[in-house]
């Protein structure tokens, strides 16, 4: 399995990613939601009133237009019979003006689709990072578990070279036991590499979102460093353009403007007109009599208790609060971006000298060997030459991997990681 593939394992299984898709559909239902405020409302409605009351009687009546000469009599309009009424109604309503809230909330629930939008993006990456991070983690500790192996089979190599001298009596049996007590300490590293590994493979599983995925056999490990990266100022222009949650603060700011906007007209105003058709029969589905009302509706409010000029005050504070939040994470991209930039250049630095000093340490443990074969030095260096490769080694592959894991954090910095499809700026094929 490649990290490319990998990739795409955990794009289509990771729950978290899925989670964070679902804001989308979210914001989707609010644009719809505040597209609706323009359009015209309906309701049907359908009541049923028995009274002997003697307005409620006399209403029915002329509403059923059953009214008579007889019902003027006093003594029907003082103590009228009890008389029902089915009301079956339809009313519409269209506003007409509504101090610009609902043009700007539908702005507002745009910005917060666009930043949906940046959310899931802002979460991809992430994710990519992380399976980055996962599946080179793995290639490390497998490529671990290989140096430790190979330095179980030398401290072996080197116990039989001190039995052998040991039997021929050029050493006595200290020499021995101390190869013993370093194969042992060899032996326990081995197990806990061992153990790295199957950590490993349940972080990269875990990521995927696949538990079964760790189990797979991955690609070869990289031979070559990651590339390093361009100018600073080019990768500082890039990252301004590019990090989905700069753009994120950027759109809430938008909307933090739009909701100082809208408070400030809310001392503007509403208007909307009702029309509504009614039909008033005595019994369900029997003879009836219908009408209509057309009307229009202004509310302007007077006075709210301040509650219009605390909106104000509190809309233009989230207002600046967006504006100050957005700079702040201007500043923090480009701090993690030149903090990017230095670990991929120290990672390479350190790949340089662990290279060395991994090439000295084999011909130093060569040498060594050479003269403990002949007597002219003693156990301890040689086991200390055998540590000091062992540890070149580790050195090596772990400079290695820092500069991929480097870059792939110079990546996420940036706001360009893309997965196995997308060329970077800085990208190395993967």
């Amino acid at each position: 399995m490649t990290l490319g593939e990998a990739m795409l394992l955990a794009l289509k299984h990771n729950p978290g990613l899925k989670a964070a898709g679902m804001t989308v559909e979210t914001a989707e239902a609010e644009v719809a939601r505040a597209r609706a405020k323009f359009l015209p409302r309906f309701d049907f409605g359908e009541t049923y009133n028995f009274s002997d009351n003697p307005t409620q009687v006399f209403m029915n009546k002329l509403n059923q237009r059953v009214f008579t000469q007889e019902d003027f009599r006093l003594n029907n309009l003082n103590f009228p019979k009890p008389f029902g009424n089915f009301r079956t109604g339809l009313t519409m309503s269209q506003p007409l003006f509504q101090a610009g809230e609902a043009y700007l909330g539908y702005k507002q629930a745009k910005l917060s689709r666009e930043m949906a939008g940046v959310i899931v993006l802002s979460a991809r990456q992430q994710l990519l990072f992380q399976v980055t991070q996962a599946y080179y983690g793995l290639q490390l500790a497998q490529e671990n578990q290989a140096v430790v192996k190979k330095a179980h089979q030398t401290a072996t190599e080197h116990l039989k070279i001190a039995e052998s001298r040991y039997r021929s009596g050029a050493v006595v049996q200290a020499d021995v036991l101390s190869a013993q007590v370093h194969l042992a300490k060899i032996t326990q590293e081995e197990m806990s590499a061992a153990g790295q590994v199957q950590i490993a493979r349940s972080a990269l599983g875990t990521v995927v979102g696949l538990p079964e995925a760790g189990s797979r056999t991955l690609a070869p490990p990289p031979q070559e460093p990651a590339p390093l990266p361009k100018e600073l100022a080019d990768l500082q222009r890039t990252a301004q353009e590019k990090r989905p949650d700069l753009k994120r603060l950027g759109l809430a700011a938008r909307s933090a403007q739009e909701e100082y906007a809208k408070a400030r007209l809310n001392y503007l105003p509403r208007l909307q007109v009702v029309a509504e058709y009614d039909v008033d029969q005595r019994r369900l589905f029997g003879s009836s009599s219908d009408s209509y009302t057309v009307m229009a509706l202004m509310n302007f409010n007077l006075f709210n208790g301040l509650a219009d000029l605390a909106k104000v005050r509190e809309s233009r504070a989230k207002e600046a609060q967006a504006r100050d939040l957005k700079q702040e994470m201007e500043d923090r991209v480009r701090h993690q971006v030149t903090e990017a930039i230095v670990n991929l250049k120290t990672a390479h630095d350190r790949l340089r000298v662990s290279r060395a000093a991994l090439a000295q340490a084999r011909e130093g443990l060569r040498l060594i060997r050479l003269r403990y074969e002949t007597g002219i030095t003693i156990l301890l260096d040689l086991l200390t030459a055998e540590d000091a490769l062992k540890n070149a080694a580790l050195s090596q592959v772990g400079a290695l991997f820092d500069t991929h894991l480097a870059q792939a954090g110079l990546e996420l910095a940036l706001g360009i990681i893309s997965g196995p499809a997308g060329d970077s700026a800085v990208g190395v094929q993967r």
